[in-house]
């Protein structure tokens, strides 16, 4: 049974929506990262605000800048964050990022 969407409005991957809403693994997802990806979607779609983001401290809330301006983040490991854009109580274009150092 699909879970349902509450603040996260949109993905931006189409196999990072079925991650969610299915628990579809996904080539793009590491193994060691499937049950803190999981839980950090699903804090995101619990957010009520962006403040929500802030605890608990190990998300690693971020209003991002430059190019990112607009986009705020939460860690899922120390490499791996969930980008996202917060409107209007919504998560928009959501995807995941290796970001890579």
């Amino acid at each position: 049974m699909p879970k349902k969407l509450v603040s996260i409005e949109d993905f931006r991957d189409q196999w990072l929506d079925d991650f969610f809403m299915y628990s579809a693994p996904h080539k793009k997802v590491p193994p060691d990262i499937h049950s803190a990806l999981a839980r950090k979607l699903d804090i995101i779609n619990a957010a009520v605000s962006y403040k929500d983001l802030k605890s608990p401290p190990g998300n690693r809330y971020e209003e991002l800048e430059g190019k990112l301006q607009e986009y705020s983040s939460i860690r899922v490991n120390k490499q791996y964050r969930l980008i996202f854009k917060w409107v209007n109580g919504k998560a928009q274009d959501l995807y995941l990022d290796p970001h890579e150092y």
